[in-house]
This record gives structure tokens, sequence and C-alpha cells, in this order.
């Protein structure tokens, strides 16, 4: 299925860019004095930028970065977007890691992504000082060293990009995939790839030149978090606000603050912390237009609860390190509560036998779902077996189970990893989630399969429920009987207290997998 009706109005077509960087430089030249990123009590415009970018490019450059990696470690702000656009302009390839990973996640990555500069905050400074020195890094640097410290270049507006600015297919980013069934891969996106990622946005939601203000919290080294901070509110000269770290009351608060008209959102888990939020119903968030979620399943009560609120209802999109966005709910349509839209524009998506890798599925009929378009990646850094697994004549596979229907909306039913065979049957366990998100007292839910000696597997449950609930383990699984197949059940239900995160905000089921192997 591929969706070509994502063609905007003459009058606003954007122009064309060989690359992100001469993306910069059209805002700076257009919007000078506009404001590019607030985070907190601190802003830049358009200008000052570009001239940091200027200043700290050119000294990337001295240190030997061209063609090479630039780690980058530091929490959502203008120091971090200023520092990735650098990089591009330096000639190199960014590579970010999430703040909150521990030295353990760390070794393998800096070994694998083998870089010549590592640029962090000084939190970071004890766990990657040492990792530095054991990959060679002699270009280690904190964020208030007098090398790359951005403050020294703003207002300088006469400093200019290095000379010759990045091609279309050059490098430029390594995207390590989250990490949930196995060591993180570098997914190569070149800046075709990523100018193809702002022209799939901007074609499912329209945004207006210099007049939208977004606002991100999912980090910035996350593909969905890079997506919406450094390429698609540039691609249209438009304000990020970049929050650094995801606190319920702040994120509101800054939403109101900032008059922030696009919320990036994310996950499910996102939105139920906001609604839990006591000031919420009192804030004013009557500039908000369009809201987005991603990466996890969303009950219809979320959904409901978040337009009773915001008078927003959430659209669903989906992603992968390897390729994003792939496919959306588009602003001008109505929206389909559980489905994840329409491929985006000179995007294809099929559901193939899961089996055979080929055989197309009929329509409504769950199958992997397999991907081709300008946005995705042709190789992972330093894996040639699993390149050639995932990607196979042309098709990108992704892993996940999903459904087309006869409008060409996909609907995400699981990962293929996580399908679990109960007695012959084959479960995927988002189905059991989304019924288990639908119970009123149930705030969080994640199901898995696990080794049974009677079935081969069976479904375990685990729960949060909300504040005062009263339910228990049995009545949940009496619930399930009544809205699930028999063999669909939950064999067991634990309450628990909280469920474990990825770094992106997702409910880690590899970790649940491992408590309950512990046991």
């Amino acid at each position: 299925m591929t969706n070509e009706n994502s063609q905007r109005a003459p009058e606003l077509q954007r122009p064309e860019f060989e690359s992100m960087v001469h993306m910069l430089a059209h805002a700076a030249k257009e919007h000078p004095d506009h404001t590019a990123v607030i985070s907190g009590e601190n802003e830049i415009t358009f200008a000052d930028y570009y001239a940091c970018v200027a200043g700290l490019a050119n000294n990337l450059i001295e240190m030997g970065a061209k063609n090479e990696r630039v780690i980058i470690l530091k929490a959502n702000s203008i120091e971090t977007a200023v520092a990735a656009n650098a990089v591009w302009a330096a000639g190199a390839q960014v590579v970010m890691f999430n703040p909150l990973y521990t030295e353990n996640e760390l070794r393998p990555l800096i070994e694998d992504a083998s870089p010549t500069v590592i640029l962090c905050d000084v939190s970071h400074v004890e766990i990657l000082a040492p990792l530095a020195e054991a990959n060679g890094v002699t270009h280690f640097y904190t964020f208030d060293d007098e090398r790359v410290d951005i403050n020294q270049w703003r207002g300088k507006r006469d400093l200019k990009l290095p000379d010759p600015m990045p091609e279309n297919n050059d490098l430029a980013l390594l995207a390590y995939t989250g990490g949930t069934t196995g060591l993180p891969k570098g997914a190569i996106h070149s800046h075709a790839m990523m100018l193809a990622m702002a022209k799939s946005m901007d074609g499912l939601y329209s945004t207006s030149i210099a007049g939208d203000i977004w606002l991100n919290v999912a980090p910035v080294s996350h593909i969905w978090g890079w997506c919406v901070s450094l390429v698609a509110p540039m691609y249209g000269c438009n304000t990020i606000v970049l929050v650094p770290k995801f606190i319920p009351d702040v994120v509101i608060s800054e939403i109101a603050r900032t008059k922030a008209t696009i919320f990036a959102g994310g996950p499910s888990v996102i939105y139920n912390a906001l609604l839990a939020v006591p000031t919420l119903k009192e804030t004013d968030l009557s500039q908000l237009r369009l809201c987005l979620g991603g990466g996890s399943a969303f009950a219809d009560a979320t959904i409901a609860a978040w337009e009773e609120v915001s008078g927003n209802t959430v659209h669903e999109l989906w992603g992968m390190s390897e390729a994003a966005p792939l496919s959306g709910n588009p602003s001008d349509r109505p929206n389909k509560i559980g489905s994840v839209g329409l491929p985006c524009v000179m995007t294809d998506v099929e559901a193939v036998d899961p089996e055979t890798g080929v055989d197309v599925m009929p329509v409504d009929e769950a199958g992997e779902l397999r991907i081709r378009g300008p946005q995705m990646i042709t190789s992972y850094w330093n894996r040639p077996e699993e390149t050639a697994n995932a990607i196979r004549d042309g098709w990108l596979y992704t892993g996940d189970i999903g459904s087309i229907d006869e409008m060409g909306r996909i609907t995400i039913v699981d990962r293929k990893k996580d399908m679990v065979n109960v007695g012959g049957y084959n479960v995927f366990p988002r189905e059991i989630d989304e019924i288990l998100f639908a119970h009123p007292e149930i705030q969080e839910a994640a199901a898995i399969g696990v080794p049974n000696s009677h079935r081969g597997e069976a479904i375990q449950a685990f729960v949060v429920t909300t504040e005062g609930a009263t339910v228990t383990a049995n009545d949940i699984i009496d619930y399930c009987k009544e809205n699930l197949a028999k063999f669909k059940v939950p064999s067991e239900v634990l309450i628990v207290d909280s469920l474990p995160k990825t770094p992106a905000a997702k409910i880690d089921k590899m970790a649940l997998r491992a408590s309950f192997e512990q046991k």
C-alpha cells in the first residue's frame, strides 16, 4: 500500500534542500530573529543558532571530526540541538545516547561507534572519561569547555558555516535501536533520509511556516525525539520547545507558558501521566491544535480523557530507528483510534506472511509489516548479517505484526518476537494489553509469554492500578474471561507499583521477562 495523497498546495511548497545544514541556513536567512529553540528560560533565534553551529563546527573540524563520528551525551537542551547541527556542518556523523544510560550500557555502544570526539555534560564525566580513554578518544569535552561552549558565538552573526557543506547522500546519523530485544544496532541515516523524514512529517501534519511551536519531551537521542526536535520543526522554520526531563506538571506548565501549538507526545504512558496532574483541568491548553502519539498501544479511554481536557484527539504514528515516520493518522482526515494511520507519502507498506516473508496477506489479516521508502536505512553500522536479515530485495522487514484495511490504514498487532504460542494458538500480547488498558481501574498494563508445562507458553500480565482502586488480580482475570478467548486469558495477573520503562518511555517487556526468569 502506497500513500500518494499528501500533496501540498503550490503556494505552501517547502524548498528542496541538499542537506540538514542547508535547511538550517535557509531558516537563518529567511527568519533570523524568529525563536528557534526554547529550553526553560533559555532561548535562541535562528540567526544565533546558525552562528553557534558555525563556531562549533569549525572547532570540530580542527579536532579531526570530518567523516568521523561525534558522540553527544546531554539531556534535551539548546546545546544538544546546536551540537547536532554543528557535527553535520563539520561533515561528521552524529551519535546520540540517552543521558540515562549506565556505564554498562554505554561501553559496547562507544566501542561500536568508534568516535573521534565526545561531548557531554559535567555530570557524565565520571562515567565517560574512562570509556573515552579506553577507546582512544583524545577529544573529550564538556559543554562548558572553551572549545565547545556555544555562548561565545551568540550574536556573532558574521560567522560562516564551513565550506563545503554536506551533500545529499553523506552519512549524517547513527541511530541506535532501542535495545528492548537485544544489543542496540546503529541504523545509518544519510542527509537524504532525514530530509525525507521531514517531508513525511510535513505530508501528515501541514505546519504554518514560522508559525507553529512544537513541544517535545522525548529524549533527542531517540528517533522520535530526533524527528520532532531537530527535523520537522526546522523544516517549517518553526520553534521547538525542548523539555530536559519528563516531569508531568512541568510539561503541562510549559505547554501553557510557551503557547505550544503541537505537542509531540509519544507513548500512552506520557499522556496517562499528564492526565494525572491535578492542575491539568485548570490549565489553558486552548492554543494546542495537534497532539501526536506512538510507540505503544493507546486505550480508547486515554484518548477520550485527553480530548475532553485539551480539545484534541491523539494522532498515532508508526516508526522505528531504521525509518521514521512510516505511517500516521493525518490531521486533515478523521482520526481512527487504534490505527497508526496511512503510509507516509512515497512509502510502501505491505503485510506479508511471517513464514514466507513474501506472500501478501489479505485485507484485515495480520502479517509482518515490511516497508520501502526514502526515509529507510540501507544498512546497520558494522552489522552485515543483521543488515542482510532485515533488508531483503529492497524491503525493510520491521518485525512488527499488523494488518491493513481496505482504506489502507495500518493497525499494529504486536512485535513478531513478542508473539506467544499458547497450546498451538498464536497470541499477540498487545491485544491483551489493550483489553487491560480499557479497564477503568488499570493505569498501565503489560502481558508477556512465559514457559508453561501444559501449553508450551502461557500469558503473564502485570498491571498498575489507578489510585484508590479496589480491583483484585482475580477480578482482572474474570474481566479478561469476559473479553478474550479462553486461550488468551492470562494465567496469572500481578498487581505491581510500577512497570519498567525504556529510555524512550515505552514499557520494557524484555525487563519484565528477565524479572520473571529470575524468580
